[in-house]
């Protein structure tokens, strides 16, 4: 509600009100003085039905309640928040102050009413409350009439006094009063239409608004399956990166230690006849890398980390696994380390043990080296790592899970691989990985 031009009104209306007020006291006030002077107080009585009130009082009495009423509304309006638990106790005082208003006015004029309506309209809250007190104030501006009241009650009219007057004076008397009266009238008006049109105005936003909540709703239940779909598919996607990466996990751990180990028996299978003690020593070694093994595949299983860079720097795990091979099978092993060594992210590390752990591998197993030299080279930003062997290399390369899945894994890392061979001229496989600054 526009609560500013409804105060403008407002006071407009009060302003209007006291004028009307003066303006009939004054009436009063004036032809009694005027019938004092020309010594028609005896004629004037012998006419007139009912003793008037005294003069004087009209104005006085009729102005301080007027004032009255507007310190009442001063309050409300200063201090809202304070007297909000008697706001209708205010409101039943205005009610008594406008009927004693027109009773001083023996009840020729009760527009000052339509002031009590008004505030009841701003300040009372709660429809059934304020239609209570609108029915008693509409009420009382129906009953409260000179026409009605007197039948009952000794009241003077207005009229009377004016009757003294000329023809002409009265002419502009009534005029004057009927023009106050009406803009009055048409004040109170404007001021129900301002109301009725700010109600309009919000049911029309609350409409708007409920409407775009409404919308808002639709949306967010569309939203709300769209992430229930996608909540879906990435609960299905994360299963199966984790299968592959627990896949992979699995494959370079137990398959390098498979290998390990059957590449040592084989050389274990060609000694035996003659060295039993060099076969015994080979066999212990073989041992101890299926322990070995053993523990990093149940550590791999449980943490999905390579066991190797977990008990050591990345440096020494490569030393180790290149050390193992190297004891327990026909395969030298000779590692490369190139550039100042760097502490890597755990993602880093994990790659590249994996790329050089498979490359072994499947030099060992499928290529049958019998020479491994293994570069790893520090760069500022970069790693590179590059795996040469001697075995007997393939005509096609043909990436099977091993591969895959370390291409996969420096891929997301965002770096590159590559895997080159020749038909007898070995196996090389070749990455690149950025290095992030810690």
């Amino acid at each position: 509600m526009n609560h500013k031009n409804l105060y403008i009104l407002r006071m407009m209306m009060f302003f209007v009100n006291f004028i009307i007020i003066l303006f009939m006291s004054i009436i009063i006030y004036e032809t009694t003085e005027l019938i004092c002077e020309n010594y028609m107080a005896r004629e004037f009585l012998e006419k007139i039905k009912y003793i008037p009130t005294t003069p004087w009082k009209v104005p006085l009495f009729s102005i301080s309640l007027l004032t009255i009423f507007m310190i009442g509304v001063g309050i409300r309006e200063k201090f809202g928040e304070y007297v909000k638990p008697v706001l209708y106790l205010f409101s039943i005082v205005d009610i008594l102050l406008c009927i004693a208003i027109m009773y001083y006015l023996n009840m020729s004029y009760k527009g000052v009413v339509l002031l009590s309506i008004v505030n009841i309209i701003i300040y009372i809250e709660g429809n059934k409350k304020k239609y209570l007190f609108l029915i008693s104030t509409v009420l009382v501006y129906m009953l409260f009439d000179y026409d009605i009241f007197s039948i009952r009650f000794n009241l003077f009219s207005l009229n009377d006094y004016i009757q003294h007057y000329t023809f002409s004076q009265r002419l502009y008397i009534f005029g004057i009063r009927n023009m106050l009266f009406s803009i009055n009238e048409v004040l109170f008006i404007l001021f129900m239409i301002l109301v009725i049109q700010n109600q309009v105005d919000e049911k029309r936003k609350i409409k708007e608004l409920y409407d775009e909540l409404y919308q808002t709703a639709e949306e967010s239940k569309i939203v709300n399956i769209q992430l229930q779909e996608y909540s879906r598919k990435s609960e299905d996607m994360v299963k199966t990166k984790e299968r592959n990466r627990l896949a992979r996990e699995i494959h370079d751990t137990i398959g390098h230690t498979l290998t390990g180990i059957a590449t040592g028996l084989e050389a274990c299978i060609e000694i035996i006849d003659w060295d039993v003690k060099k076969t015994k020593s080979q066999m212990i070694k073989i041992s101890e890398l299926s322990k070995e093994g053993l523990l990093e595949v149940r550590r791999s299983v449980s943490e999905l980390r390579p066991d190797a860079t977990e008990r050591l720097s990345l440096i020494p795990a490569i030393q180790k696994l290149a050390d193992n091979i190297t004891e327990c099978t026909k395969t030298k092993v000779n590692l490369s380390i190139v550039g100042t060594v760097r502490k890597l992210w755990i993602e880093e590390e994990e790659t590249a043990y994996r790329f050089i752990q498979e490359g072994i591998t499947n030099a060992v197993r499928h290529g049958k080296a019998k020479e491994i030299n293994i570069s790893f080279q520090f760069n500022p930003n970069t790693i590179k790592i590059e795996i040469i062997d001697d075995g007997i290399g393939c005509a096609v390369i043909e990436e099977g899970f091993g591969l895959s899945h370390i291409r996969e894994m420096v891929g997301l890392l965002n770096g590159k691989t590559n895997y080159f061979s020749q038909s007898g001229t070995g196996f090389t496989m070749y990455a690149e990985l950025p290095i992030r600054w810690r």
